[in-house]
């Protein structure tokens, strides 16, 4: 038996072109299962969706007070940011504030997303340094790690470094993966990966959305990180992107963070529950289909507001003429 299910129909005119398989599991911050698409044990790498808690450590030690952070620093540590003026000058920021530059960062250098977001080109000869990386906020938020443990700028992305190991530690801890079932790889940026159980990932996910951190201090850094993401949701991913979309439809009542290979994952902040859904291709146009779906089964979004989400939840396809040749449309079940 697959661990996936269908969960998304492409269309072409009337007929199914194409299936999106996946997976997804909602769970309370216990763990208790509340529902599932295929198999809710399924393992897949968290990639950006473990954002918060790499930078749970940083907040647990106090780096909101001693370097002076706002909202909007710690939702671009959780965040993937486009590229955009304001993604740059947080980073920035941050840097500045813990004595660190530009140079310090190991998370590479690609074209900013929002060039493809916005159908734009990027100005002739213009140059981007890592500070345009989606992951440049993560990144600044672990040299500041760096500085709260006394440990080394050089070589915090090496899997011993302390700043790795805590974050290590954090993640087994809050996930409730035994250390043996924890997958490790190198994600798009260079830090460890981890893969684990999507309930597991979801589990976390609840934590994070009842703020129950390892003590009171952990409780109250995962209270300041939902905040923020809650808060400046626009840090945290950017302009055309679902996330964004997502949050600002639903306010209050959740926390979503978006992987790479088409994972997501949602705190309700109002349920107490987590949700992890992964697209089994890596597929990341039939996740938003995905999610919004299951939201709704859930009766987490009205379906008002799935349709104002229907860019990312029941995508029109084009061509390159831009005439509209097919849709996404949701199959998902929950179980």
């Amino acid at each position: 038996m697959s661990d996936y299910e269908v969960i998304a129909r492409v269309f072409r005119g009337r007929s199914v072109e194409s299936e999106h398989l996946g997976a997804a599991a909602i769970v309370d911050a216990d763990g208790k299962l509340i529902a599932a698409v295929g198999n809710p044990q399924t393992i897949t790498y968290s990639r950006s969706s473990l954002k918060p808690f790499q930078a749970l450590p940083t907040i647990t030690r106090g780096a909101v007070e001693k370097f002076g952070l706002a909202p909007r620093h710690v939702a671009i540590m959780c965040g993937s940011h486009n590229g955009e003026d304001r993604h740059v000058q947080a980073a920035t920021e941050i840097l500045a504030a813990v004595g660190c530059s530009e140079s310090d960062l190991n998370c590479g250098v690609h074209v900013p997303y929002i060039y493809r977001l916005t159908g734009t080109e990027p100005p002739p000869g213009k140059r981007f340094n890592q500070l345009y990386n989606n992951c440049s906020g993560k990144h600044s938020g672990i040299l500041a790690l760096c500085r709260l443990l006394a440990a080394p700028v050089v070589g915090y992305f090496d899997i011993d470094h302390p700043a790795q190991r805590e974050i290590r530690r954090t993640v087994l801890a809050v996930s409730g993966t035994p250390e043996q079932q924890l997958g490790v790889g190198i994600d798009g940026c260079s830090l460890p990966n981890f893969a684990l159980p999507i309930n597991l990932l979801a589990k976390s996910f609840a934590r994070l959305a009842q703020y129950r951190g390892l003590d009171d201090s952990s409780s109250s850094a995962m209270k300041t990180i939902a905040a923020a993401m809650r808060a400046e949701p626009a840090y945290v991913s950017g302009i055309g992107r679902f996330d964004l979309a997502l949050a600002e439809t639903a306010g209050d009542r959740l926390v979503c963070k978006v992987g790479g290979e088409a994972v997501e994952c949602v705190a309700l902040t109002d349920r107490g529950w987590g949700v992890t859904v992964k697209v089994a291709d890596g597929g990341s146009r039939a996740l938003g289909v995905a999610v919004t779906a299951i939201l709704r089964q859930l009766d987490v979004l009205t379906d008002a507001e799935v349709d104002a989400l229907q860019a990312h939840a029941r995508p029109f396809l084009t061509n390159h003429r831009k005439i509209i040749t097919g849709r996404i449309l949701p199959a998902v079940r929950l179980a």
